[in-house]
């Protein structure tokens, strides 16, 4: 979900890629035009839209997408096949390996070649993926999403604001002024008081940024009572798992609710949540989201977990039906006081890959170990989990400066309480944990195959 977050500055009009949205202006009116007289359709008006667009994207895919020509015709499988969304089920799922084996065949041939643009993802799961979009069109569409999600907290991309992101300059200005974008990769407490002086001079009115790099901040500003910025309405987090335990700092010491996006550069998925509720909600006019279980069965149920699928919409130019997106969610199957009739996930867990192993072979989420440290001390700065083996967790901390034995001791007490004899822990320090290029840090390296 990294790379679309980055989109989150790059389609937003304030980058070198406002001129694409400018160009396609159109698009964006267009499309945000429908977003708001779609906010509050029901659920039968909202499936039969979904409905129609997905028997238009499958007749386009299997005229004009090679791979699902040969797919299709593979089966025995023609579109007019495809009525209902349990129809659906009867198309295979895509996987990023499919995908990376066959980029080009999933080029739409009707489009021109000019219209296309390759972007690559971050590659979090040690497995970059090229992808092509429409140019334009693309980050026009979904600057309007943007746009309709930032609707929620009375925000407007035309309002001053910051991101805490993965810039190589320390702090810099784009759009005439109006956009301050300071780096995750240099924070020190140096650089975190200038950071929080640069804020109080700019007077932001959002920010946008990875929850662990303003976990970072809250946390200096915590210890150091400094007191939150007037100016900021909300906190926008996404391109990384939040966990319940930075929201909740982040909101004490901003003073403002903490909001989340989720969504891909593979555009299959688009979510947020409201001011009502914490629950991810899935925007249906995106395109189709199905929860399977290890099972490869929809799941339907109120708190299973399953992985994520997504039939995306916004590009025909590049269509992905039934895309495997890896990252997994509990579904939560309510509706919201926000009055939204879209489908909600209680949460997102992240990748097959952010799980633990025991020694009896459970599959333990990280949002639970993270919980656990964050519970025991507040003089962490900063963690990383490394699995290697089953049953054992290596776990790196960057110290702050009250930390001591007494909490070494209780993170391990706290872990054997938890997990007994399942897991061993072993904790090891060190000055800064290193970033990707995009400015995050991952707090799971797992290097076991897990098997969901």
């Amino acid at each position: 979900m990294n790379i679309i977050f980055q989109q989150f500055f790059k389609s937003s009009p304030i980058t070198g890629d406002a001129l694409k949205v400018i160009f396609n202006y159109r698009t964006f009116k267009k499309t945000y035009k429908f977003l708001q007289e779609s906010l509050f359709w029901s659920r039968e008006q909202l499936e039969e839209y979904q409905l129609v667009q997905l028997k238009k994207l499958l007749h386009h895919a299997y005229k004009n997408v090679p791979y699902y020509t040969k797919s299709f015709n593979s089966l025995g499988i023609k579109p007019n096949d495809i009525e209902d969304f349990k129809d659906l089920q009867k198309l295979p799922y895509l996987t990023k390996k499919i995908l990376k084996e066959n980029i080009n065949d999933f080029k739409a041939k009707n489009y021109p070649k000019h219209k296309f643009e390759l972007i690559t993802t971050g590659g979090s799961t040690g497995e970059p993926l090229g992808l092509y979009l429409e140019k334009g069109i693309v980050q026009a569409n979904y600057t309007a999403y943007n746009q309709s999600f930032l609707d929620i907290a009375n925000c407007n991309f035309k309002n001053k604001h910051s991101h805490l992101s993965g810039s190589e300059n320390l702090c810099k200005y784009q759009a005439f002024g109006r956009v301050m974008i300071i780096s995750s990769f240099y924070m020190s407490d140096k650089n975190l008081a200038f950071y929080v002086e640069k804020i109080k001079k700019f007077k932001p009115r959002f920010i946008v940024t990875f929850p662990s790099a303003i976990t970072i901040l809250a946390k200096f500003m915590d210890k150091n009572n400094i007191k939150s910025f007037p100016s900021i309405k909300t906190v926008i987090c996404g391109g990384e798992i939040i966990y319940e335990e930075q929201r909740e700092l982040i909101e004490k010491t901003f003073q403002c609710r903490v909001h989340a996006i989720y969504s891909h550069a593979e555009l299959v998925v688009f979510a947020t949540t409201c001011k009502y509720s914490y629950n991810y909600h899935i925007y249906p006019q995106y395109g189709i989201t199905e929860l399977i279980d290890k099972n490869k069965k929809p799941i339907n149920k109120k708190g299973e977990m399953g992985e994520i699928v997504g039939t995306g919409f916004i590009n025909p130019i590049f269509p992905l039906i039934r895309y495997k997106t890896g990252d997994m969610g509990i579904l939560a199957n309510q509706k919201c006081e926000c009055g939204k009739n879209y489908l909600l996930l209680k949460s997102i867990i992240g990748r097959t890959q952010q799980f633990i192993i025991s020694k009896t072979n459970r599959l333990i989420p990280l949002l639970g170990l993270y919980g656990l440290v964050a519970r025991c001390t507040q003089n962490v700065k900063e963690l990383q989990f490394l699995q290697e083996k089953e049953g054992e967790i290596n776990l790196t901390i960057v110290k702050e400066k009250n930390y001591s034995h007494e909490d070494e001791n209780l993170i391990k007490k706290s872990f054997s309480i938890k997990f007994k004899d399942e897991i061993n822990l072993k904790i090891n320090y060190i000055e800064k944990i290193p970033r990707s290029p995009r400015g995050k840090y991952q707090i799971l390296i797992q290097k076991l195959p897990i098997e969901f």
